[in-house]
């Protein structure tokens, strides 16, 4: 019984070390010269998916570390006509909110200022017109990346106080 346990821990512990070292875009504490594609595509990836178990999206916070560098990441990814679909715009919104979750856990120091963020966000704004539920979540991103103050929670929240009754 005791070797089962021990086998069985031993497997999970190997398996999660296995998964971290392929998903993790850092070493020693220095973000990669990729600009973090790696890492955005596998979010993106991820969230694309219609069923995701959420131990799956636990793996997201590694956004929280990226700040503006998650929307850099993201131009390299996308072009101007795929990110305008609703489907990869609905997706952004989660990944810059993600991304700037948390303040203190930003790597550089200069992805703090959400310059390319609150370009993207311009840019989906004027070209998401017609979503009406996309129009106000773009407006909550807009408001949250210049304070960290995002959160899912307070997205629904903006939302729903902004949907007329």
């Amino acid at each position: 019984m005791r070797a089962r346990w021990f086998l069985l821990t031993f497997a999970l512990l190997y398996g999660i070390a296995h998964v971290t070292a392929q998903t993790s875009p850092y070493k020693s504490g220095r973000l990669d010269d990729d600009y973090a594609v790696p890492l955005v595509t596998s979010a993106f990836d991820l969230l694309h998916r219609r069923n995701v178990a959420s131990f799956e999206l636990k793996g997201l916070w590694l956004l929280s570390q990226l700040g503006d560098l998650a929307s850099i990441a993201t131009l390299k990814i996308y072009n101007k006509d795929e990110l305008i679909t609703p489907d990869t715009a609905s997706v952004y919104l989660i990944v810059a909110r993600t991304a700037f979750s948390n303040k203190s856990q930003v790597l550089n120091k200069p992805d703090l200022d959400p310059k390319v963020t609150l370009f993207i966000l311009s840019y989906l704004e004027e070209k998401e017109a017609a979503e009406p539920s996309l129009e106000k979540r773009i407006a909550y991103v807009k408001r949250c990346v210049t304070d960290f103050s995002c959160s899912s929670q307070s997205e629904y929240n903006f939302v729903q106080e902004s949907s007329p009754k």
